[in-house]
């Protein structure tokens, strides 16, 4: 992608989640460096809650090099109930 005249673009995304921490992926493996990620929590640690992942966030955890690293730790889910 060509990012000609925004080399010192400084972005800011707020929310360390997997949406915001894929994006700053993202846009840092585009060739973006001014990039800064804001969270409130002050820890990213554990919470002891899962998440489901769909097929189609899979792909593109796949496509930023990510996802052999994820699958590794994941579980698979047989059953849900509500």
């Amino acid at each position: 992608m060509n990012h000609e005249g925004v080399e010192s673009l400084k972005i800011r995304i707020i929310g360390a989640g997997i949406g915001g921490l894929t994006t700053a992926l993202s846009l840092a493996q585009s060739g973006f460096q001014h990039i800064q990620v804001f969270e409130m929590a002050a820890d990213l640690g554990f919470v002891g809650a899962g998440i489901q992942l769909a097929p189609n966030i899979a792909r593109v955890l796949d496509r930023l090099g990510v996802w052999k690293e994820i699958a590794e730790e994941a579980v698979a889910c047989r059953d849900t109930s509500i």
